[in-house]
């Protein structure tokens, strides 16, 4: 009596579910077609809806492709076929699909077709380059290794992402070369390294790198740390910029400020330094998301030092007078140069120097009025700024102004420094050209003067 009951509710449940069956669909879905000059394959998915049960479906007929070639297909065209239905290298593209309702969500099919000829050269020419991509992926792998082993841990790290970018460029011969398991050697590498400042001086800083993993913690030797900070441009405006710096066989390596538009406060961020462009390659190639364990951990491992710079120049013994003057050589009733001077040091953090407006026709007699006003200081700093030349074209207005800006000491007659520039500014009328142009130069002296601090 139970096994008829048990029987009775098995059929009860059958008839309860709409399941695709084997008869139902199109003919393709259950006999591979022969299309003359084709080749052709197919293969089916299920996924708990129409994007997953797709995704699967693609990925099956990739694997069916390349047990035919033979070598792997998914890892090199699966992100393109699901992308755009079609593979370049191979003229391969998906020619038909069907889906249904089944137990588990959605069946999907999908035929791809190639031609023929393609196919059959492809058999060989692929299989020949992922014989050699192969065994440059282990020549790469076995250099890392070797990089490791003299704790040239940065260097490792390098070999080892060329291998995946290698791996994620065609078919390999090896699962040990798919691309996951060698972004998880990539990150092995990466998480073992430290970065920390042993000592720091406004913008000098000394820095070591160490190994993370052993009872020793054995120093990096030649490896490569990115400097990152903010600068400014001629333009007044902040800028992000980097260099590279490499350490010697203690682990060490030093960051000098060479640049002389740095911020004179700010931080700096101290980071393994990994190229940009193979970055860029590695995720032009696989799958959206793919680096972003990598990414993340590159950014964790960063060391921030904040700074703040000391000048030889100081600030509570200097005073820069700045005065504008026009085509004819009368001063101007305005100051865009004296504003952008003054902007410029702000936002470079360079507060505290006195800037004033400076009189007179010649630098004597800017350089006599200045220290008249602002007697017993070290150091005056004249910026004359003028316009030379007034110009049209294109229905623009151009001016172009020259200034001088010249250095000197409390009572020397002669500038012990002078620096000259030349720029150019436009707008829709005289007096915005004029201004543009004593702006740029403002920023530009302003630049200058920070260069010998």
């Amino acid at each position: 009596m139970r096994k008829i009951l048990g029987l009775i509710l098995a059929v009860l449940l059958i008839a309860s579910c709409t399941t695709f069956t084997s008869t139902e669909g199109p003919e393709w879905t259950r006999v591979t077609p022969r299309h003359a000059g084709m080749a052709v394959f197919v293969g089916s998915g299920v996924g708990r809806d129409d994007v997953a049960a797709r995704a699967a479906a693609y990925r099956s007929v990739l694997e069916k492709l390349g047990s035919e070639l033979g070598y792997d297909t998914v890892s090199p065209y699966y992100r393109e076929l699901l992308s755009f239905n079609s593979i370049a290298a191979l003229d391969a593209v998906i020619t038909n699909t069907y889906s249904a309702p089944a137990d588990a969500g959605i069946t999907y099919f999908v035929m791809l077709e190639m031609p023929e000829s393609v196919y059959l050269s492809s058999r060989d020419a692929e299989y020949s380059a992922s014989i050699e991509r192969t065994a440059e992926i282990s020549s790469l792998l076995e250099s890392a290794l070797e990089h490791y082993r003299e704790n040239e841990d940065t260097e490792a790290l390098s070999d080892t992402l060329n291998a995946l970018d290698l791996s994620l460029s065609g078919p390999v011969l090896d699962d040990d070369y798919s691309p996951e398991r060698i972004l998880g050697k990539a990150i092995g590498y990466l998480e073992n390294i430290g970065i920390a400042v042993r000592d720091g001086r406004g913008t000098d800083v000394t820095l070591r790198m160490n190994r993370m993993r052993g009872l020793l913690h054995p120093r990096v030797v030649n490896g490569l740390i990115r400097v990152d900070y903010t600068m400014l441009g001629n333009d007044g405006r902040l800028l992000s910029a980097s260099t590279v710096i490499r350490t010697g066989e203690r682990g060490e390596a030093e960051f000098f400020r060479t640049n002389p538009y740095m911020l004179w406060q700010g931080s700096l961020r101290f980071s393994v330094y990994v190229s940009e462009e193979i970055l860029e390659s590695i995720a032009s190639k696989a799958f959206e998301g793919f680096l972003d364990p990598f990414i993340e951990l590159l950014d964790k491992t960063a060391v921030t030092y904040d700074y703040a710079e000391e000048s030889r120049m100081y600030n509570d013994n200097t005073v820069i007078a700045v005065a504008e003057y026009s085509e004819d050589g009368t001063e101007l009733g305005i100051s865009p140069c004296f504003v952008a001077f003054s902007s410029y040091l702000e936002k470079a953090a360079a507060q505290g120097y006195l800037v004033v407006e400076g009189h007179g026709e010649e630098e004597s007699d800017v350089l006599a009025f200045t220290r008249n006003a602002f007697p017993a200081l070290d150091h005056y700093v004249i910026l004359r700024a003028g316009i030379v030349d007034m110009t049209e074209g294109a229905g623009r207005v151009y001016a172009r102004a020259e200034a001088r800006l010249s250095f000197y000491d409390e009572d020397g007659v002669e500038p012990y420094i002078i620096h000259e520039l030349s720029v150019t500014g436009g707008g829709s009328t005289d007096s915005e050209a004029i201004e543009a142009a004593l702006d740029r130069c403002g920023s530009a002296a302003a630049g200058m003067f920070l260069s010998e601090l």
